[in-house]
C-alpha cells in the first residue's frame, strides 16, 4: 500500500465519522437556521478540518511501507485524531441551544453551558431540572412576584444572564400559546422588514404548506448581535420555523 492510498482510506473513514457529527449536529442540536447563525457551523468546520489534518495529513506524511514501528504511529496517529474529535464533540455538546424561552414578546435562545448546574437543581418542574440532549426544547417563563426575586434576575441580567437562564421560572409551552399568538406580528409585516428576501419568503410559505393568513413571527435573540425570526401557527402558536430573516425594523 502506498502513503496515498493510506491517507485516501483515512480520509474516507475521517468523512464518513464527520458526516455523523454533522448530521447529529444539524438535525438535532442546531435546526433551522440556527446551524448558520448560531455557531453551528463554525464549530463543526472547525472540527472536520481538525480531523482531517490531525489524521490523514500526517498519515501522508509518515507511512512509509515496510518502516519500522508504522503500526505504532498509526495508533499514535488515531488516538490523537480520536481525541481531538472528542474534544471537538463535547466543545460543541456543551454550547448547544437547550431551550428556546418565550419571554414577553419575543424568544429567547439559551446554551446549555449558559445555565447552571445549581439553577437546574432549583427548577420548580422535573422536566427542566436536566438540559435536553435531543435538540432545543421550547418553553416559556414567567416573571416572579417576589420583589427580591425580581431584584435578583435584574442583577444578573447586568451581566448577561436574564430569566431565560434560570429554570425555576419555565413553564411549559403550553401555558404561553395565548400570549405568542397575541404578541406575534403578520407574516405581511415580514415582507415589509424584509424588501430583498421575497424568493426566500415565497420558498418558506411553500415549504411550511399553509396560507401566509395562519402565518405570525416573533423576534428570537439568538445572541448579542444575533436576531432570527420564529414563524408561529396564527391560532395555536406552534412554532414551524426558525429563520435569518430580519424581524425588527433597525431604523
Amino acid at each position: 500500500m502506498t502513503r496515498y492510498r493510506a491517507a485516501a482510506i483515512h480520509i474516507a473513514l475521517s468523512f464518513v465519522v464527520a458526516s455523523a457529527v454533522f448530521l447529529l449536529n444539524y438535525l438535532l442540536w442546531y435546526p433551522d437556521a440556527l446551524f448558520d447563525q448560531a455557531g453551528g457551523r463554525e464549530l463543526f468546520a472547525l472540527i472536520a478540518g481538525v480531523d482531517v489534518a490531525i489524521g490523514p495529513l500526517i498519515t501522508l506524511i509518515v507511512f512509509v511501507p515496510g518502516k519500522k514501528g508504522l503500526a505504532f504511529d498509526i495508533a499514535t496517529i488515531a488516538v490523537l485524531q480520536l481525541t481531538a474529535l472528542t474534544y471537538g464533540t463535547w466543545v460543541l455538546f456543551e454550547s448547544r441551544p437547550a431551550y428556546i424561552v418565550f419571554v414577553k414578546d419575543r424568544f429567547e435562545l439559551v446554551r446549555a453551558n449558559e445555565i447552571a448546574d445549581e439553577d437546574l437543581g432549583k427548577a420548580q418542574s422535573p422536566a427542566y431540572a436536566s438540559l435536553p440532549w435531543t435538540g432545543p426544547r421550547i418553553v416559556g417563563a414567567r416573571i416572579p412576584k417576589d420583589p427580591d426575586e425580581q431584584f435578583r434576575i435584574a442583577m444578573s441580567a447586568m451581566s448577561g444572564r436574564d430569566i431565560q437562564a434560570f429554570p425555576k421560572h419555565y413553564v411549559g409551552y403550553d401555558e404561553v400559546r395565548t400570549e405568542v399568538v397575541s404578541r406575534a406580528a403578520p407574516f405581511a409585516r415580514l415582507r415589509e422588514l424584509n424588501p430583498n428576501s421575497v424568493a426566500e419568503l415565497d420558498r418558506l410559505v411553500a415549504k411550511l404548506g399553509l396560507p401566509e393568513t395562519q402565518l405570525r413571527f416573533l423576534p428570537m435573540r439568538a445572541g448579542q448581535y444575533v436576531d432570527l425570526t420564529v414563524l408561529v401557527d396564527a391560532s395555536r402558536g406552534d412554532v414551524l420555523n426558525i429563520s435569518a430573516l430580519r424581524p425588527w425594523d433597525y431604523k
